[in-house]
């Protein structure tokens, strides 16, 4: 069963002269001296979903704490919305409307589902009520179906509903930018095809997206561009086609066997390996 069709044609990203909700322009962070993130720029534009690929120790994960405030950059600077939030703490960037999730997913210890995501519509800076609050939460709830979950504690639910709690959560503070750090990492194909669904909608309904995913069929689903990360630099950037069907990104993430299956389904078709990559075949990475 694939795990997402490709991106339909309809997004709600805007033209190339869109003006760049997000840049990072020569970010480095360095621990100990080592670069986990080395000379990084990119720009993500207003409605635009960008993904991130890599292998692990890319510096993928430290792209996200770098954009969402948990770590600070070393040198370089983080632009959203025109201003600098380099230094600015994650409450702070929260406020002015980034948003994220995490790998291991982090459900507040002794609150049901509708708890966890009223606390993050309490969290968005725009000095909600509590009824205000429960009402979002409940509207997000339905939006990421675990309605009929609400009343579940976290140890209660299974690794797809974690993650669409961090999500529902997320979503709850009301971002202009939605950072999804491996949000379909141990889901089976049905629910990939779910949660690639979501991040569809959530797009469309307005909001930038940055995801990080391994799944690559699931990249190519929800992607306008993909960036390439190796050793904390860029290798790539384009579209996913393109960026997929990228000698050097091969070479370096997705590997020889990958590579040699798209010769293999090349010849067996009759069509380029550009092609085939673009049908969805290929072993996910």
């Amino acid at each position: 069963m694939s795990h997402a069709s490709p991106r339909p044609m309809e997004s709600s990203a805007s033209s190339d002269t869109t003006p760049a909700l997000l840049e990072l322009e020569h970010v480095t962070k360095r621990f100990g001296g080592l670069p986990a993130v080395d000379d990084l720029s990119f720009a993500v534009r207003e409605g635009e979903v960008l993904g991130i690929i890599g292998p692990n120790g890319a510096g993928k994960s430290t792209v996200i704490g770098l954009i969402g405030g948990a770590i600070a950059p070393t040198s370089g600077s983080v632009r959203f919305a025109g201003r600098d939030v380099g230094r600015l703490s994650p409450h702070q960037r929260a406020h002015l409307g980034i948003a994220r999730t995490f790998q291991i997913t982090q459900p507040f210890v002794g609150l049901d589902v509708r708890e966890n995501v009223i606390v993050g519509a309490l969290f968005n800076g725009k000095g909600m009520s509590r009824a205000e609050a429960m009402r979002v939460a409940d509207e997000v709830l339905e939006r990421t179906h675990l309605a009929a979950k609400a009343r579940l504690k976290g140890d209660e639910l299974t690794v797809a509903d974690c993650k669409r709690l961090e999500m529902a959560r997320a979503l709850a503070m009301q971002p202009r930018l939605l950072l999804l750090d491996e949000v379909m990492a141990g889901l089976v194909p049905s629910e990939v095809e779910l949660a690639v669904r979501l991040i569809r909608e959530i797009n469309h309904s307005g909001v930038t997206v940055v995801v990080i995913e391994h799944i690559m069929k699931a990249i190519q689903g929800v992607s306008d561009r993909v960036l390439v990360m190796h050793f904390g630099r860029k290798i790539a950037e384009g579209s996913p086609q393109d960026v997929l069907s990228n000698q050097r990104v091969i070479e370096a993430y997705l590997g020889e066997r990958y590579a040699r299956m798209r010769r293999e389904s090349a010849a067996d078709t009759g069509l380029a390996p550009s092609d085939t990559m673009a049908s969805g075949e290929g072993e996910d990475a």
